[in-house]
């Protein structure tokens, strides 16, 4: 089914994070911290319900016209491609760079805490993960690839 702000409000409670509600859209922030970053995340619901999102704000920068733009925008075509729910964007008009998830759900189904927990923190895991990735690109013009399995691989 459809989800209401009612609903997604029960779901962040279940996974015990803290938020704030936009008294104007159906949207909600929460700010978490991860291995590589302390992240700002909006979470709103559209087309009625059928659709909620994701997405990290503040997330990076890298403007048109940056040394390392063509490394940067490789490194986000990389990680678009390794990876599933999680898509990274950049933003020519002003060089933002965000990770976002898009869940489409449908009427005839149910957004479970489990499913719910599940895309949350596949979401804040691969985009914290991507930051280092990113922000190395954007610094030296160099991607340090994915993280071997002797780095710390832990969750959010």
């Amino acid at each position: 089914m459809a989800i209401t702000m009612e609903q997604l409000q029960k779901l962040l409670d279940g996974e015990n994070y803290h938020y704030l509600v936009d008294p104007k859209r159906p949207m909600v922030m929460l700010g978490v911290k991860g291995i590589n970053g302390s992240y700002q995340c909006f979470l709103s619901i559209d087309l009625d319900g059928k659709f909620l999102q994701f997405r990290m704000i503040q997330y990076a920068s890298c403007p048109v016209g940056h040394p390392h733009l063509p490394r940067v925008l490789q490194t986000l075509a990389e990680l678009n491609y390794l990876k599933r729910l999680v898509k990274f964007a950049w933003d020519s008009n002003d060089g933002e760079i965000t990770a976002y998830a898009d869940i489409w759900l449908e009427t005839d189904g149910t957004l479970t805490q489990l499913q719910f927990s599940s895309n949350l923190q596949t979401f804040l895991s691969v985009a914290d993960h991507g930051y280092r990735r990113i922000h190395q690109a954007i610094e030296t013009g160099k991607d340090p690839g994915e993280a071997t399995s002797s780095e710390d691989m832990s969750e959010i």
